[in-house]
């Protein structure tokens, strides 16, 4: 029983379904359209394969030329199919492929002759020479299908590859079956071009395969499936394509060579070698590379320039985080890969109005050039377009300038420009492929100029912040050290004061010097902390008694002043401090409260533990402060109630109690004094020994 027929019928079926399916439910968003032309001629073919002999009057190699015919004609659609995934890349080539395809189809349906010839393979359609360069077209054609399939699954994302997957599997499978066909006729000589009608039947049978792969692929589809294919992908594509196109070429010259006699020396191989030179010699020529790509842009693409792809290098590497000659030289070689542009050299404004320094230059541009450049940010101080030499002139550009742009061989002046500011210009030199810079070329230079001015001008915000904050801390740090000092020098103060009454008193000469020693062993520690510019808090923390930080710093305040200090020092659990932070919050605190009260006013520190807590309270009878001074600017720095004071103090000793993980709580009503309450936590048992 032959089944060929049963099976090119359901292939015609199924084929002619499915291509109402897409029509109807187009879930291969604008490439469903574009099915119908791949789907309706090949199930035309099938079914002329399959009810032909029954309902056409036509020998059976007419039938079998109907059917190649339609085959031609489809392989049109099935390349507009991939290039309607692609978002339309390749359109010039879509309507020279589809008119071509008619043609092909015309011509072999009106003019070759109906008959079949039959070896030792099998039964062949005489087609011909219109034969023999029909299936060279669907040879190419087809090879160049499989190779957009090959590149869409490459650059399209998981999703979107498991909604079309089926769908190229499809096309890919009748494609491949088209070089299986196509070559078989390629085997013969020009002249005969016989086509295996076998290979006709066999693509009627992968068909039917494909349609299944559709089905399953429109079943998935969620009609938003979108591909774009970067420009680098068809040049590489074109490459590939036209290199191999040229050996095949080549050898087949150098094979018709080697007929001409016998000159001495192997000649097929002489020129196929020259012939690779040739090729090497063209794929190195830099104006040929140029000019094929600018032939490509021009007539291929939409656009010229590949505005995607340049945008993501743009955004990946002109980054303000780098330093300015990084990000110059990356944005020199995105203008040379996309524009083809010759000599570039990118220029950064500094301070001085018309200075600008050179950061970055490419091609042919050598030392003569100059490291820094005048006079030329007049000419460009309002521009936001790149601008020419001419444009140049017709603004007033004069001596100055036109050296400029000689000297750095450019045609085009793009300004830099962020927030209205001209942070620096780019000098473009002429395209290699010969072509001046028409409108698209100056809006794609302007739009890149516009993100990396803004890359820059970051830059430079970025360095005059990160200044203005190292100044800032140093300003507060030294005002941290000035207030110790001051604390320093009342303590000195109290001493000095109380000298004349105690000076024959030796226990207080003994309290007096060793308190002065300790307060100028302090200041010089202070002072080797100011050399290193270290501003952190709490960093030599240790198991310490409070009852004993409390009780130095008192006797401090207390020489010769007894009775002023009074202390009720509780039974405390250990704390992890750093002891001398810690003097420093309660000196604050004891100098604070001392030029508060009155000459017989009386200052109290109080200790008690609670919970997990040590608890320090610092009183005083005092002045006292507003309410509307606690609950607005206690803790702010620079902000006090003093004639005399920084206002450092408190905010000080509030961050160097954060720092102990501690606490600090202000209590105060005017004329009655203030109460002053610190929290530490309680050593952990684990840290018991000293140990962080």
């Amino acid at each position: 029983m032959n089944l060929i027929p049963w099976i090119e019928g359901i292939a015609c079926v199924c084929g002619v379904a499915l291509g109402c399916l897409v029509a109807v439910a187009p879930r291969f968003g604008p490439s469903s359209r574009h099915m119908l032309l791949l789907l309706l001629p090949i199930s035309a073919s099938a079914g002329v394969q399959a009810f032909g002999p029954r309902l056409l009057d036509m020998p059976s190699a007419g039938l079998h030329i109907v059917s190649f015919a339609l085959i031609v004609l489809a392989s049109g659609g099935g390349y507009s199919v991939c290039c309607a995934l692609r978002q339309k890349a390749g359109k010039n080539y879509v309507i020279s492929a589809g008119m071509l395809s008619v043609a092909l189809a015309a011509l072999l349906f009106f003019t070759v002759p109906f008959y079949t010839q039959m070896d030792e393979t099998g039964a062949h359609v005489v087609l011909g020479p219109m034969g023999y360069v029909a299936s060279a077209f669907l040879l190419i054609l087809a090879v160049a299908v499989i190779a957009n399939i090959e590149a869409i699954l490459r650059h399209c994302d998981a999703t979107l590859r498991w909604e079309l997957k089926f769908l190229l599997l499809g096309i890919g499978t009748v494609y491949g079956t088209i070089i299986y066909l196509s070559s078989q006729t390629l085997l013969y000589p020009f002249l005969s071009g016989l086509l295996f009608i076998g290979a006709i039947h066999i693509l009627h049978a992968i068909f039917l395969v494909a349609c299944v792969l559709i089905a399953v692929s429109w079943r998935r589809g969620s009609g938003k499936a979108r591909i774009v294919i970067s420009q680098s992908a068809v040049y590489s594509f074109i490459t590939l394509l036209s290199v191999g196109g040229y050996l095949i070429a080549a050898g087949a010259l150098a094979r018709m060579a080697d007929r001409w006699g016998d000159i001495g020396l192997p000649v097929e191989v002489l020129v196929f070698l020259i012939a690779v030179v040739g090729l090497a010699i063209l794929l190195l020529a830099t104006g040929f590379r140029h000019k094929t790509r600018s032939w490509i842009r021009h007539n291929i693409f939409a656009g010229k320039y590949d505005y995607r792809q340049a945008w993501i290098e743009a955004t990946g590497r002109i980054r303000s985080i780098d330093p300015q000659e990084t990000t110059a030289k990356a944005l020199s070689d995105i203008i040379e890969k996309s524009l083809g542009a010759g000599e570039i050299s990118v220029w950064i404004r500094r301070w001085e109005p018309n200075r600008l320094q050179l950061l970055s230059v490419s091609g042919a541009l050598n030392a003569t050039l100059g490291q820094e450049a005048f006079g030329v940010m007049e000419q460009v101080m309002d521009a936001t377009e790149p601008l020419s030499m001419k444009d140049l002139e017709k603004r007033g550009g004069g001596t100055e300038t036109r050296a400029f742009m000689e000297r750095a061989q450019a045609v085009l002046l793009v300004p830099l420009l962020s927030s209205n500011r001209i942070v620096g210009i780019i000098t473009v030199g002429k395209d290699r492929s010969g072509k001046k810079y028409g409108r698209e070329g100056r809006e794609f230079l302007r739009v890149l100029a516009g993100h990396a001015a803004g890359e820059f001008h970051k830059a430079d915000l970025l360095a005059t912040l990160v200044s203005a904050k190292e100044d800032e801390a140093f300003r507060a740090f030294s005002t941290f050290v000035l207030h110790d000092l001051k604390n320093f020098a009342s303590t000195l103060s109290y001493i000095a004061q109380n000298a004349p009454r105690h000076q024959h008193n030796p226990e207080f000469q003994k309290d007096a010097f060793q308190s002065v020693y300790e307060t100028a062993e302090k200041m010089k520690r202070m002072c080797n902390s100011l050399r290193t510019f270290s501003s952190a808090l709490a960093t030599d923390k240790k198991s310490a008694d409070l009852n004993q930080i409390v009780q130095s710093v008192a006797d401090t305040f207390s020489i010769g002043d007894e009775g002023r200090v009074k202390l009720e020092l509780a039974g405390l659990p250990p704390v992890f401090v750093d002891e001398e932070e810690v003097k420093r919050v309660l000196q604050n605190l004891l100098v604070n409260a001392r030029e508060a009260i009155a000459p017989d006013g009386i200052v109290s520190i109080r200790t008690s533990a609670h919970g997990d807590n040590v608890d320090v309270f610092v009183e005083d009878d005092g002045k006292g402060m507003s309410r509307e001074f606690l609950e607005k600017e206690l803790f702010m720095p620079f902000h006090t109630t003093k004639s005399s004071g920084l206002g450092i103090g408190l905010f000080h000793s509030k961050k160097i109690m954060e720092a102990h993980q501690g606490g600090i709580s202000v209590e105060s009503e005017e004329g009655k004094g203030t109460r002053i309450h610190l929290t530490f936590p309680v050593t952990p048992a684990g840290n018991a020994s000293g140990k962080k």
